[in-house]
């Protein structure tokens, strides 16, 4: 049913559920695992006091410790792609599901922040709406 899941993370809890979803799903079916994690690039850090060279680099560094987080949790069972893309998250994730003919998205209903949670909702709701791909939304079951 499927062979490609794709899940989404920015670290937050709820990201992190959906990766565990998304580790289980890839399990049960035998599929291989995408992970992703989408730099944000509308964010203003350019008007912002801090360098945004600096808040890029912090911010790639912080994907590639949640990807490799996600390798590991899936070791040695599950196939695991990752992958750090720059850009609207959305226009990312459509692209990637397009490009790797993904069946299934995973991902968090909130982000970890006040602005990642209405840029994930948003990046959840684009996702729904474009109807390329189902899409599992993920929430936190203690709110």
């Amino acid at each position: 049913m499927y062979n490609r899941i794709l899940v989404a993370t920015d670290e937050s809890d709820n990201a992190q559920r959906a990766t565990h979803q998304a580790l289980d799903l890839a399990r049960q079916y035998g599929a291989e695992l995408h992970a992703i994690y989408v730099i944000e690039t509308r964010t203003g850090y350019d008007n912002a006091i801090v360098d945004p060279d600096i808040v890029r680099k912090n911010l790639q560094e912080e994907g590639e410790e949640a990807l490799t987080a996600i390798e590991t949790e899936g070791e040695p069972d599950v196939s695991v792609v990752t992958s750090i893309r720059e850009g609207v998250p959305h226009e990312e994730l459509l692209t990637y599901v397009e490009d790797r003919r993904i069946d299934l998205v995973v991902m968090g209903a909130k982000g970890r922040s006040a602005f990642k949670t209405i840029l994930l909702g948003s990046t959840t709701e684009a996702l729904l709406r474009a109807d390329q791909v189902p899409v599992l939304v993920v929430n936190n079951t203690d709110e």
